[in-house]
């Protein structure tokens, strides 16, 4: 999860903006939903392999719902100056996936 450190907030600031012109201009939400569900295909594939590899006994759908869900929320608290408690959880998150057992930490 290092990729939500720093490294492409500009990437990400562009994709808020896209997002929030998206809500009133329909064409482009089109658009932005169509590229999400293309993002969503990729991950759904690369997921499933991790998943079972770390076994991880979620739906891949859920999964992927969950941490795309989870790493806009970081990316939007980011951009708005919030960064309380992230640090933490990232590094609880990489313990986790680090831990076979899955147990809470």
């Amino acid at each position: 999860m290092r990729y939500l450190v720093e490294e492409d907030v500009a990437y990400q600031k562009v994709w808020l903006e896209l997002q929030a012109l998206a809500w009133s201009q329909p064409g482009l939400r089109e658009r932005v939903a169509r590229v999400h569900g293309e993002w969503r295909g990729v991950l759904l594939e690369a997921f499933e392999r991790a998943r079972v590899e770390h076994s991880i006994d979620i739906p891949v759908g859920v999964l992927v719902t969950l941490v795309t869900t989870f790493n806009e929320g970081v990316i939007l608290n980011r951009a708005s100056g919030i960064s309380d408690g992230h640090a933490e959880l990232l590094e609880w998150i990489e313990r986790w996936l680090g831990d076979g057992d899955r147990g809470a930490q």
